[in-house]
């Protein structure tokens, strides 16, 4: 392995460490009663923002591997089908918000 790809597995490792870490911190905003709901509002565009760059990142590092190396075809299967995952991903925040604004919104 080169310098460049031993980067990019420890930047997967990384964005693999961060993203259980963002969902106990959506468990923690959905459980809190005291934040007024602009707050909320914005504590939620954060952790979006956040999952949306982390998979942006996890996303990038993936097209790196599979055009800096030579994958067989049933990784290129699988590489898809996570990147097919990402939409119930989307899907189920889309879900909780709306959830979470009608029991906390305005």
């Amino acid at each position: 392995m080169t310098a460049t790809t031993d980067v990019a597995m420890m930047l997967l490792q990384l964005v693999a460490l961060t993203i259980p870490s963002v969902v106990v911190l959506i468990q923690m905003l959905r459980r809190s009663e005291n934040l007024p709901w602009r707050l909320r509002k914005v504590s939620f565009a954060l952790v979006l923002s956040s999952i949306v760059l982390l998979l942006g990142g996890a996303i990038a590092l993936l097209a790196y591997f599979a055009l800096a190396l030579s994958l067989p075809l049933t990784m290129y299967v699988a590489l898809g089908l996570v990147f097919a995952g990402l939409c119930p991903f989307t899907a189920f925040m889309a879900v909780l918000y709306r959830e979470h604004r009608a029991e906390f919104g305005p």
